[in-house]
């Protein structure tokens, strides 16, 4: 594992290191693909994957003036992810490239709306705007929209959580922040179109 900052040369750091940051208090962001986190990441990790987005829901995410470390693993995204940050007047955030692959031991599922139909018990969490949860949304679902989550995600009821957006990328950070939390989440990474292709049942009116 390297860090790599802004006018500093790249030095080597432990995984250890990374686990000290969290727990220090620092905002410890993982800008690889949601698939990818998903899969394997440092505990205590957040992600927030590097795209178009990426700056925007960094600001809705990180308290002006907190500690902020990203981490990839390859310099290439840093630097795209340290760009957009500056942007928006966040400048000089530790970064990390990790090659401990070994040491990335939390993970959680992901699933598609197929697999929804055929889960018992499930909590579903909609983590889209509100006019979009009005606009339709599944029965019972739970709203909570994802820059509420840090603060209420603990209110949600015990089980399975299985967190959807419109597209898989806000869902994709709800649930890296339940999941440090300690809940179970099932990541939904699927477009809210296919909803209606496969005939689950929607209603419509406003969020409780």
């Amino acid at each position: 594992m390297q860090v790599v900052t802004p006018k500093v040369h790249a030095r080597p750091v432990t995984a250890e290191e990374v686990t000290d940051a969290i727990l220090s208090g620092s905002w410890v962001i993982d800008v690889r693909s949601r698939a990818s986190f998903a899969q394997a990441h440092v505990p205590g990790t957040i992600n927030v994957e590097y795209g178009t987005r990426f700056a925007t829901c960094v600001g809705w995410l990180v308290p002006w003036g907190d500690d902020l470390v990203l981490l990839c693993d390859h310099p290439a995204g840093i630097d795209r992810a340290v760009h957009d940050l500056a942007a928006i007047g966040v400048d000089g955030p530790a970064t990390h490239v990790f090659d401990e692959q070994e040491r990335l031991t939390a993970s959680y599922r992901r699933a598609a709306w197929a697999e929804f139909l055929d889960a018992p018990g499930r909590i579903v969490v909609d983590v889209r705007r509100r006019d979009e949860y009005d606009a339709g949304h599944l029965p019972g679902a739970l709203h909570l929209p994802v820059q509420d989550v840090q603060a209420r995600g603990m209110e949600l009821p015990s089980g399975d959580l299985w967190i959807h957006c419109h597209s898989g990328y806000r869902a994709g950070i709800a649930a890296s922040l339940l999941h440090r939390m300690g809940r179970s989440v099932v990541h939904v990474d699927d477009a809210w179109d296919r909803v209606a292709e496969l005939a689950v049942p929607t209603t419509r009116g406003v969020a409780a």
